[in-house]
């Protein structure tokens, strides 16, 4: 089946004209502009850090412009939520490699390429950032540029590499170079056949042992642990059997048919059996079968609350010196936790050849109109009594703080910088003096997301 050729694409509404125009005003009279899209970060990625701000809504900028089955790829406006994408995708047999945050039916596309995102499909096809074929972005002053072969008058949207890179310098910058107005992303026919398992073992060394030996392999969809917290969580939420194992390790394959997913299944199970006990691979299927529904299960922690993230991407040689230094920090910190209510809970994943690893901190406190409008109308009335606990707040706060710099300390690197991970100190001076000349090109007079990755305020 033919896709929708480049002059055909239908025009949106709210299109990148008159996405232009209004950022050209704005920074005309000198206030700076900050682009939001499902409000998922936790990294004030979307938070402006100066009066007169201009805070850009993207949700309505949602159009799936162009689907080319001939040449493999779509092309989505940034306010365009993943979980949109995949399923208008899925009706034409296609989906993009990585296809979305656990989050994505909130998330949307240019945020997740802004915060350069991971999860369904990273197994293989790592972060969002990897799956890009170009991007159109509205620079400071309304100057709209297209990248990739996208750029070109004479063809379309097909291929990523026409000379330098110009798409890498605005995937994961957390909107500090441009704002995104849509992205032509890489198509992969939908899989025949899906297929999971799923191995309890004895401890997190030994998951990321059975993780580190399956990921290079690049044959398994999604990879990633499961701790005691998270076994609470779903046994709460019908997966009961989770509750008699403390660690477990999940992996799903997907494949063109039964006999090759199946050939790769058994291989990886073959590994993991090194390391502990296969059990009930329903954990597996609940999450693949409405792969965004957990967003709010998950989200908003177990029995309600809030949930603060953090992440490190680390290699594989580095997992278990990062494992261990967060296993003290938290033996450390655990009267503190203690005294305040606030739990942890540790999620690994394994993208592409890499290793993610994100602790968090849950504790109860008052909920925001965000998930106010997303609960029954009997737990809003009582989640509203809740008053604001601004002391454990504060203690969240500087714990994350700390584990930041713990990380640091092992040699991690971030996805998702926004204006909280200290990104100049992570580079060499020659490196961000590079960064700071890109934007100075983009965005002369520091009015777009300024703070982001560090650069202006």
């Amino acid at each position: 089946m033919a896709g929708v050729r480049g002059d055909q694409r239908p025009r949106s509404r709210y299109g990148p004209t008159l996405l232009a125009a209004v950022i050209e005003r704005a920074n005309a009279a000198g206030m700076a502009v900050v682009a939001r899209g499902g409000g998922m970060s936790y990294t004030l990625g979307f938070t402006p850090s100066r009066p007169s701000t201009v805070l850009l809504d993207m949700r309505r900028m949602n159009r799936i412009r162009e689907i080319n089955r001939d040449d493999m790829y779509v092309i989505a406006e940034a306010g365009c939520t993943w979980e949109q994408l995949y399923h208008e995708l899925g009706e034409q047999g296609v989906r993009t490699p990585y296809y979305g945050p656990l989050s994505g039916r909130y998330a949307t596309v240019g945020g997740a390429l802004s915060q350069n995102s991971l999860f369904w499909g990273s197994g293989v096809h790592s972060t969002v950032a990897d799956c890009v074929l170009g991007l159109e972005v509205v620079l400071a002053g309304g100057r709209v540029v297209r990248t990739g072969s996208w750029g070109r008058p004479s063809t379309n949207a097909f291929l990523r590499h026409n000379g330098p890179d110009l798409s890498g310098i605005f995937t994961g910058d957390t909107g500090a170079m441009g704002v995104k107005a849509a992205a032509a992303i890489r198509l992969v026919p939908a899989p025949a056949v899906s297929l999971g398992a799923s191995f309890a073992v004895p401890s997190f060394e030994a998951a990321i042992e059975a993780m580190k030996e399956i990921s290079p392999l690049g044959i398994v969809s999604e990879l990633y642990e499961l701790d005691p917290f998270y076994h609470g969580v779903l046994a709460r939420a019908g997966l009961t059997f989770l509750a008699d194992h403390d660690w477990t390790v999940h992996f799903g394959v997907d494949a063109p048919d039964e006999a090759i997913g199946q050939a790769q299944l058994d291989y990886c199970k073959r590994i993991c059996a090194k390391y502990g006990e296969e059990i009930d691979p329903v954990t597996v299927s609940v999450f693949k079968n409405d792969p965004f529904g957990a967003v709010q299960s998950i989200l908003l922690g177990p029995d309600g609350g809030l949930w603060l993230p953090i992440h490190a991407f680390l290699p594989w040689s580095k997992a278990q010196a990062a494992r261990q230094a967060v296993e003290r920090f938290f033996e450390r910190h655990a009267s503190t936790m203690e005294a305040h209510g606030i739990k942890t809970s540790v999620l690994s994943v394994g993208s592409g050849k890499d290793f993610v690893f994100e602790p968090s901190f849950y504790w109860f406190d008052q909920l925001g109109d965000f998930w106010l409008e997303r609960i029954s109308p009997e737990a809003a009335t009582e989640w509203k009594e809740i008053p604001a606990d601004e002391e454990t707040r504060s203690v969240v706060l500087e714990l994350r703080r700390q584990l930041a710099k713990t990380f640091d300390g092992v040699g991690c690197c971030h996805i998702q910088v926004g204006k909280y991970y200290e990104y100049e100190p992570m580079l060499e001076p020659e490196t961000w003096s590079i960064v700071k000349a890109f934007k100075a090109a983009v965005d002369p007079q520091g009015l777009v997301n300024p703070g982001s990755l560090g650069l202006g305020s």
